[in-house]
C-alpha cells in the first residue's frame, strides 16, 4: 500500500513537472538574452563550454534563456524518473515555441553532485558523441540546466540551438 502511493506521487511530480515545463516554455522565454546566466553554476557551465570553442577557433555559443528553461526541466525530469535519456529533440524543433530552428543537439550528464563545472565539460569533451555538439558550427546559441538531486547527484543538460 505504501510503495503504491509513493509511486502515484512520484508520478504525480512528473507529470506536474512536465506540464510545468510545457507552460513555462510557451510563456515567451527569449531565444537570446545579451548577457549569460545568472546561477553561479551554470556560468562555469556556460564558461566552460564557450572556453572549449574557443580553444578550437570557434566561436562562443549566445546565452538562450528559452533552450536553458527547456533544459532545466529536462535535468528535473531525469532526476524525477532517475532515467538519463534524451529528449525528442524531432518533436521540439517540430513545436511552435521552437519555430525558426534549423537545428537542435543535446548532452546529457548524471554524476556525483561535487562535480565542478570544468569536470563535467571534462567529461563531454572526452567523448566523441558530445565534443561533436560542443564544436559543432550548426549551432550558435545555448542553454543549459541542471537539478540536483535528492539522491546527491547532479543531472545537467545542454541544450544546443542553430537559429
Amino acid at each position: 500500500m505504501r510503495v503504491q502511493q509513493l509511486v502515484r506521487r512520484r508520478a504525480a511530480v512528473v507529470v506536474m513537472a512536465g506540464l510545468l515545463g510545457v507552460g513555462l516554455a510557451s510563456c515567451g522565454f527569449a531565444n537570446t538574452s545579451g548577457g549569460g546566466p545568472d546561477d553561479p553554476y551554470t556560468a562555469g557551465l556556460f564558461n566552460a563550454l564557450n572556453y572549449d570553442r574557443a580553444m578550437n577557433g570557434l566561436p562562443g555559443l549566445t546565452w538562450s534563456p528559452r533552450l536553458a528553461n527547456q533544459a532545466g526541466t529536462w535535468a528535473n525530469s531525469m532526476s524525477n524518473t532517475a532515467s538519463l535519456t534524451h529528449q525528442n529533440l524531432g518533436a521540439l524543433i517540430g513545436s511552435s515555441t521552437f519555430a525558426g530552428y534549423r537545428a537542435m543537439g543535446e548532452n546529457i550528464l548524471v554524476g556525483s553532485g561535487a562535480m565542478s563545472p570544468n569536470q563535467v565539460q571534462g567529461l563531454w569533451m572526452s567523448s566523441g558523441s558530445h565534443r561533436a555538439n560542443i564544436l559543432s558550427g550548426g549551432y550558435n546559441i545555448v542553454g543549459i540546466g541542471y537539478f540536483r538531486g535528492p539522491d546527491g547527484r547532479i543531472w545537467v543538460v545542454q541544450d544546443f540551438g542553430g537559429i
